[in-house]
């Protein structure tokens, strides 16, 4: 018996070594001084007795052996030590207590506050540690070396978690090569958020030594590519963790050869090339992320038999391989797959729904169209989101009942329709529920047990959904964020009925048809801190006195009147409230209730209203500030650039604003947009505006009053978008320095006195896209020959009114691509020009261009992009309109007029089918107007009039819609609408030579066709006895069951040919029966056979009767054919 327990004895520490556990026996009684050590370490610690855990409850009288967070062996020696998440904030340094337990094993302190110290060196004195667990401790700065001579360490965790991208430890010096060259039986690995900052070859061949290895951790590191073969082997690996770092680089295949791999993460790595296939396949794989990695290629495999996945992540990949195959239902265990924004096509495998275990699901923003899956047996799922595709369709009722577990469901910016189905606003576990912009329509029923639904968020926004709004919804007490907007709802909504949604905090109703009232005097319960009430016929400003959390207020398109209240300024100022946007634009105010003092709002949008008097001063804190479109009648306050500080975006357009543009607004050094248009400003163009606002995108001042030059002064860094200037009184020449603004879209500097040649430097502008220098007093060619840019995205030129000469440049027109592209190609780059200041939000800058169109001036407040036009009018442009016009297949507006042109007018603009407005008049074009004009169906202008145009008018619909007032001044031109071409104005038609240089082969070939065939049919009727018989005999058939019908005596010809071999051949016969039917033939017309044309048989259908006053031929009407005249010659014999 003693030989048995002593070889347990030695067979326990073997099998703890072998399987990598802890053997631990029955603790014993604790040891004296270890209790002492264990006291002296809980008084050297500072940790707080709220938060604590396990060093709260030490003391005296019980066993230290039982005290929490300490383990023992059985002679009654501490070997584990669990101090985790105990809120300790210093006294490890000095801790000797800690360092006298010379038999610990395990070390945890993780999850502390450490008070930013360096990991202390003495740890290492712990020479029987196998795990160390000293993640997001609190520790910073440089890992010490003294952790590489713990060699017997199986589980080393140092992690830390990056806070505001702040790296808390790094590994310089040791590296991590030194760092862990003696921990040769490492089996887990976890430095995530460490510093190592090393390239591939370093960090894999520092790591190839631990042959032991099974778990790598390395996320956010600051590793770089590429993966080295040395990682080949670690080939025990069954973790394998670098997330966020920069590998840039491909995964390598030989993962695939690891056959204890188990987790494979590679989110955010900046991963490219094609991912290996063969991966997927690993039969031990339950973990694959490979998120956010846009550049890397792959499909999934059409065969799949992995039994073990769990977990698939591929979302924001280039993942796609078009269509998603029906083997993802192979992997039975599945219960996670992210692959949003993988550019997915084609419907939403139906295997998918036959996946049980399916927790999880995430297809969002991908291009998957048909309808939605059934998902009544994953009744394990609790989040669902199948937003951003094309998802159609309607939703069924019946399958949602199923899902209990369902928390999680998002099905928004989809096509899908009909009815918003009870079963799933139903559902007991739902949360969230966000089904915004899709066509639902119908109404929404009241919820059964509203009022036990745990949903905190109901969006049914951007729908066509009608009706009142259920009652119900306002008993959803958990209701966090109600979104209704953009709907069909119609009612009225007391503000009163939303007190009971005490959880309220967003709710946004507008624009819809509802009528919310706010009369209530009491300010309602729910604290809001978003609350958007947009064309809800509000007529006031409901009470929010209360709502010191409301941080974004909009009440705009409605009718309220009067001041703006000022106690609204009070829950926006700190440290009473918090509003940051406000919103009241488009409603009757007419000003600013006094005293006020706007302080911290970041967004002020006041435009569309009355306000009268002076500026109210934007408020110092202000990113968005637009006063456009009222009655502000001051100057601009002179110090009003000292508080646009963050401003981006400042508009005072469409005002009644005097005196100058203030040299203070360029203090305003982050502004973008800058918008002073459609006012009575005066003075100067401040200089500084384009030398110092690095930043501006837009600048707008059109519409005033300003005098003197365009500042000449344009940075080398120059980030202008749009610069107007149209309308003032600005002189001189237009700067060279403006070529630095190399991202220009839109440069209008029309209707001004501006005295220079054509800009042709701005040819090194590639991104132009309008362009207008309309009555200025421009001059000079416009061909540019010693400038080799381009102007691909060019789509709107107003060079009219000005002095420009010279022939217009062909060959410079084909760089115009934008005015070329097809139909099909421009609608799928449909789009506004638009100047996007803030990015994360839905503000921007709507550029605006006026054009001369269809011979009235408008106003384009949105610009398109399809939209082209050319006005080169009231110059003194010379010599033929050139032919290369004709490729600019998406021209909208062609206006050539009061020039000096001459030529024809080129075939080719007929090749233009989306012109909708020509205008050539005035100039001194020649010859015929070319019939492919008549192809321009969409012609809705036309002007050719005073040219000197010959010949007829090209019969069409189109061309014959247009007053005459359109083709006056032509004296040689005649057709519809004009007056009728003579016989003489034949000769001004072009013959067909000259209509057309080419054959047209299809009318010869059908034309020798129809030859040949009518020979076939004709000769053997002409030159054939026995087929000239038949014939004969055929139609007389038809001909006696015919004419008798109508009053007619016909004779075959059988009949007639034995009648004419009786009568003899005396030509007086004839006449004597005519005598004596009592008619007398007045000439020598009548003599032969009656004809069917001027005989018929009197009322008892015995005699013929022959009207004397006709005329009979003998051969048939010419409306017969030839060759009908020759086999009926019978069609004129009566009897």
């Amino acid at each position: 018996m003693r030989i048995i327990m002593l070889w347990w004895l030695f067979l326990i520490p073997f099998l703890a070594n072998l399987f990598c556990s802890h053997v631990v026996l029955v603790a014993g009684q604790c040891q004296s001084d270890q209790r002492s050590l264990l006291l002296q370490l809980r008084s050297n610690l500072n940790f707080t007795k709220n938060h604590s855990v396990h060093l709260v409850k030490w003391n005296q009288t019980k066993d230290c052996c039982n005290w929490s967070g300490v383990d023992c062996d059985a002679g009654g020696r501490v070997i584990g030590l669990d101090l985790s998440s105990e809120s300790i904030s210093g006294g490890i340094e000095n801790s000797n207590g800690l360092l006298g337990l010379q038999y610990l094993q395990k070390l945890n302190l993780a999850f502390n506050g450490f008070g930013q110290i360096e990991i202390p060196s003495r740890l290492a004195n712990l020479t029987d540690l196998t795990y160390l667990n000293l993640s997001n401790a609190g520790f910073v700065g440089q890992i010490p070396i003294a952790i590489s001579r713990m060699t017997r360490l199986v589980t080393l965790d140092l992690s830390s978690q990056t806070f505001l991208g702040s790296i808390l430890l790094k590994l310089e010096t040791p590296n991590l090569k030194v760092l862990v060259q003696n921990l040769t039986v490492l089996r887990e690995l976890y430095l995530d958020g460490v510093n190592i900052s090393a390239n591939g070859n370093e960090w894999c061949q520092a790591l190839s030594s631990l042959l032991n290895l099974q778990v790598l951790s390395l996320s956010t590191c600051f590793l770089s590519g590429p993966i080295h073969p040395d990682l080949m082997k670690l080939r025990l690996l069954s973790e394998i963790r670098l997330d966020q770092n920069n590998l840039s680089s491909p995964v390598p295949d030989f993962f695939a050869d690891f056959s204890n791999l188990k987790s494979l993460r590679f989110s955010s790595c900046g991963l490219n090339g094609t991912f290996p296939e063969k991966i997927f396949l690993v039969q031990t794989l339950e973990t694959l992320d490979l998120s956010n990695n846009k550049l890397l290629r792959g499909s999934v495999p059409h065969i799949l038999m992995n039994n073990s996945l769990r977990t698939l992540m591929l979302s924001d990949t280039n993942f796609s391989g078009n269509t998603l195959p029906d083997s993802i239902g192979n992997l039975k265990h599945l219960s996670r797959i992210e692959l949003a924004g993988c550019n997915f096509t084609g419907t939403i495998p139906t295997s998918i729904s036959d996946l049980t275990e399916l927790v999880y699901l995430d297809l969002s923003a991908n291009n998957f169209s048909g309808q939605i899956l059934s998902f009544h047996m994953s009744k394990n799922l609790t989040y669902l989101d199948l937003s951003r595709n094309f998802l159609n369709g309607v939703i069924s009722s019946t399958d949602w009942p199923q899902l209990v577990n369902l928390v999680y469901v998002d099905l928004r910016n989809n096509l899908l329709n009909g009815s918003i189905p009870p079963s799933l606003l139903s559902l007991p576990s739902l949360q969230q529920l966000q089904l915004g912009n899709n066509q639902f329509d119908g109404q929404i029923l009241e919820l059964p047990n509203a009022s036990s639904s745990v949903l905190d968020i109901l969006d049914l926004s951007g729908n066509r959904v009608v009706g009142s709004i259920p009652k119900s919804i306002f008993q959803l007490k958990n209701l966090k964020i109600l979104l209704l907007s953009s709907n069909k709802f119609n009612g009225t909504i007391k503000l009163d009925s939303i007190q009971r949604l005490a959880n309220l905090t967003t709710l946004d109703l507008s624009y819809n048809s509802l009528a919310v009232n706010a009369n209530s005097s009491n300010s309602f319960l729910p604290r809001f801190t978003t609350l958007k009430l947009a064309s809800c016929n509000l007529n006031k400003i409901p009470n929010l006195k209360n709502q010191s959390r409301l941080f974004h207020l909009d009440l705009s398109d409605n009718q309220i009147s009067g001041e703006i209240p000022n106690w609204i300024w009070e829950i926006a100022n700190w440290p009473n409230g918090s509003l940051t946007h406000l919103n009241l634009s488009s409603n009757f105010l007419v000003g600013l209730q006094e005293p006020f003092s706007i302080l911290n709002l970041i967004v002020l949008d006041l435009h569309s209203n009355q306000l009268q008097g002076k500026i109210p001063l934007p408020p110092p804190t202000a990113v968005y500030v637009d006063y456009s479109n009222n009655n502000l009648s001051s100057s601009i306050p002179a110090d009003i650039g000292n508080v646009l500080s963050t401003a981006l975006f400042f508009s005072l357009s469409n005002n009644r604003l005097t005196g100058v543009i203030p040299w203070s607004i360029c203090n305003a050094t982050s502004l973008q947009v800058l918008d002073l248009s459609n006012n009575n400003l005066s003075g100067m163009v401040p200089t500084c505006l384009t030398e110092r606002i690095q930043t501006l995108g837009v600048l707008n001042l059109r519409g005033n009053n300003l005098k003197g030059s365009i500042p000449g002064k344009f940075p080398g860094n120059c980030g202008l978008q749009t610069l107007d200037f149209n309308g003032n009184q600005l002189e001189g020449m237009v700067p060279k320095s403006l070529a630095n603004c190399t991202m220009l879209e839109v440069l209008d500097l029309g209707n001004n006195q501006i005295n220079d040649s054509f800009p042709c430097w701005l040819k090194n502008v590639s991104s132009l896209r309008v362009l207008v220098l309309r009555s200025n007093h421009f001059y000079g060619t416009i061909d540019c020959p010693e400038v080799n840019g381009s102007w691909p995205r060019l789509q709107i030129v107003d060079l009219a009114s000005n002095n420009f000469s010279g022939n217009l440049p062909g060959e410079c027109l084909t760089t115009w691509q934008a005015m070329m592209v097809d139909e099909d190609e421009a609608q799928s780059n449909f789009k506004h020009l638009r100047f996007e200041f803030l990015r994360l939000s839905q503000l921007y800058y709507q550029d605006a261009v006026t054009v001369t169109f269809k011979g009235l001036e408008m106003e384009l407040v949105k610009i398109l992009t399809i939209f082209t036009s050319i006005d080169l009018s009231n110059n003194h442009f010379q010599g033929p309109i050139p032919g290369e016009m004709g490729n600019f297949k998406s021209l909208y507006l062609l206006n050539l007029s009061h020039n000096a042109l001459t030529g024809p007018i080129p075939s080719t603009i007929g090749d233009l089918r989306q012109l909708e407005s020509l205008d050539l008049s005035m100039n001194n074009l020649s010859g015929v107007i070319p019939a492919q004009l008549a192809k321009l169906n969409f012609l809705s202008f036309l002007n050719l009039s005073y040219n000197h145009f010959v010949g007829k008018i090209p019969s069409s619909t189109q061309l014959q819609s247009f007053s005459p007032t359109s083709y006056e001044g032509n004296e040689g031109l005649c057709g519809s609408p004009l007056t009728k071409c003579t016989t003489n104005s034949s000769k001004f038609q072009p013959s067909a030579s000259d209509s057309s240089n080419e054959f047209d082969w299809q009318f010869i070939l059908m034309g020798i066709g129809f030859g040949i065939g009518s020979g076939l049919v004709v000769a053997p009727i002409m030159f054939s006895k026995r087929v000239n018989r038949c014939c004969d005999n055929h139609i007389d058939k038809i001909l006696m069951v015919i004419l008798p019908m109508v009053g007619f005596v016909y004779t075959n010809s059988h009949q007639r040919r034995i009648q004419e071999e009786e009568i003899p051949e005396d030509e007086n016969t004839d006449e004597d029966e005519e005598e004596d039917y009592g008619f007398e033939p007045e000439s020598e017309e009548f003599r032969g056979r009656y004809c069917v044309l001027c005989s018929k048989l009197d009322i008892t259908r015995k005699k013929v009767i022959h009207d004397p006053n006709c005329t009979c031929h003998d051969s048939p009407p010419t409306s017969f054919s030839s060759t009908t005249s020759s086999t009926s010659s019978s069609l004129a014999v009566l009897r």
